[in-house]
């Protein structure tokens, strides 16, 4: 029954929101210049990241390292991460649509910018993942985010999907914590799916989520599949939700 009532839900929201139609951000129709279910105008004011920090891949001004201050400042388990987007302006408000009003669709559009990104990048994953969502969540909201945009890269590229961890505790929100905060909420919090170490042993991992803040949730991650015997790991999501720390 459940299952019927999340893909009725699924068909009403289709209904409602066409895809392929109107403009992801503004909701106005697209014309033949539009890509991505995105609108001439609305494309003209993305905040792309253009001058990503080199570890955690958010925009940083000109004129300074290629290392921001922060990451100076921390060791992250994974070798780098990278997103689309600032987490700013048109941007917020079609990732909120996406993982609290059911707007599943959106995992497309997001997913295909996401591949534009990952076609730029010189990494060679061997297997894509995803950022886990507790049973309770998932449940709540019908789907994982993460994994509908790490499903949609691994098959644009023919590059292995696998879930390779679990969410077992349901940890308070990370949004209000800094990065220290971060890092103990999300200890102990995930798991290795039985059986996986000999997938992880020698190979090279790309974790997919939709927002990267401080990475305090994928360095844990990443920490699990290095301890597998992973050779390296990346992280490439949506939006990047730090904002640049002033010099």
């Amino acid at each position: 029954m459940n299952k019927f009532l999340s893909k009725l839900k699924d068909y009403l929201c289709d209904l409602i929101y066409p895809k392929h139609i109107k403009c992801i951000f503004c909701d106005e129709e697209l014309d033949e210049r539009a890509k991505n279910d995105t609108c001439v105008d609305c494309k003209s004011v993305l905040p792309y990241i253009t001058r990503p920090c080199l570890r955690c891949g958010k925009q940083i001004s000109d004129g300074v390292d290629l290392i921001c201050f922060d990451c100076k400042n921390k060791n992250f388990a994974f070798t780098s991460a990278h997103s689309v987007f600032e987490y700013s302006g048109i941007i917020i408000s079609a990732v909120h649509r996406f993982k609290y009003s059911r707007q599943k669709f959106l995992y497309e559009p997001f997913a295909e910018y996401m591949c534009d990104k990952f076609a730029t990048l010189n990494i060679t994953p061997d297997i894509i993942t995803s950022v886990p969502l507790h049973t309770k969540r998932e449940h709540e909201r019908g789907y994982n985010q993460a994994k509908l945009l790490a499903r949609f890269i691994s098959e644009k590229f023919n590059i292995k999907y696998m879930d390779l961890c679990d969410k077992i505790k349901d940890n308070p929100s990370q949004t209000e914590l800094d990065f220290k905060a971060r890092q103990e909420n999300v200890l102990n919090v995930y798991k290795l799916i039985s059986g996986v170490r000999k997938e992880i042993k020698d190979k090279s991992i790309l974790i997919i989520d939709d927002i990267f803040t401080t990475g305090a949730t994928t360095n844990e991650i990443s920490k699990l599949f290095l301890e597998a015997g992973a050779s390296d790991i990346n992280v490439l999501t949506f939006a990047h939700a730090q904002h640049e720390t002033k010099y």
